[in-house]
C-alpha cells in the first residue's frame, strides 16, 4: 500500500504542478490577449491617422494646384497696373519717347517678376544649335558663323527652373553651296 500511496502522492504533486503551470499559462494568455487588443486598437488608430494624412495631403496638393500661381499672379498685377497707366498716358499725350521709356521700364519689371519666379529666358543666339532648347524653323547660309549656329531668334524660349516650358524658335546657319563643294574635294 505504501507504494500505492507514494504513486498517488506523486500523481497529486504532478497534478498540482500541472495546475500551477496551467494557471501560469492562462495568466500569460490573458496578458497576450490584452497586448493583442491594445495592438489592434493602436493599429486602428494609426490607420485612421494615415487616412487623415492622406486626405490632408490630397487636399494640400489640390489647393497648391489651384492657388500655386497666386504669388506670380499678385506680382503680375503690378505690371498690369503699369501697363494701364502707360496706356492712359498714351491716350492723353502723343509723346512717343515717354511712351517707349515707360514700356521699357514695364518690360524690365516683367522680366524681373518672371525671374523671381524661376522663369528664365533661354540664351541661344550665337550658340551651337541645341534641339533640347530650341526648334530650328529656318536655315540660312552664313559665312560669318560656323555651321549649326543660331543666327537669329524668331521667338524666345523660356524655362521654369530647369524645365523647358517653351523652346526658342530659331534660324540656324548652314554651309553655303560653294563651301560644301570645297569640303567634298
Amino acid at each position: 500500500m505504501e507504494e500505492k500511496e507514494k504513486i498517488e502522492e506523486e500523481v497529486q504533486e504532478e497534478i498540482e504542478t500541472l495546475r500551477s503551470r496551467v494557471a501560469e499559462l492562462e495568466e500569460k494568455v490573458k496578458k497576450l490577449e490584452t497586448i493583442a487588443k491594445n495592438s489592434n486598437i493602436r493599429a486602428s488608430d494609426l490607420q485612421r491617422e494615415l487616412d487623415y494624412f492622406k486626405e490632408r495631403y490630397r487636399r494640400d496638393l489640390e489647393e497648391q494646384k489651384k492657388y500655386g500661381a497666386e504669388a506670380l499672379a499678385s506680382d503680375l498685377l503690378g505690371i498690369i497696373d503699369n501697363f494701364e497707366r502707360a496706356y492712359e498716358a498714351a491716350l492723353s499725350t502723343r509723346d512717343h519717347d515717354s511712351l517707349l521709356k515707360g514700356i521699357e521700364i514695364i518690360l524690365s519689371d516683367l522680366k524681373k517678376v518672371l525671374e523671381k519666379h524661376g522663369i528664365l529666358e533661354i540664351e541661344v543666339l550665337g550658340r551651337e544649335f541645341d534641339p533640347f532648347t530650341a526648334e530650328a524653323v529656318e536655315t540660312e547660309v552664313s559665312p560669318d558663323h560656323p555651321p549649326n549656329t543660331v543666327v537669329k531668334v524668331i521667338q524666345k524660349g523660356y524655362k521654369l527652373h530647369d524645365r523647358i516650358i517653351r523652346p526658342a524658335r530659331v534660324v540656324v546657319s548652314i554651309r553655303g553651296p560653294e563651301e560644301a563643294e570645297e569640303e567634298i574635294t
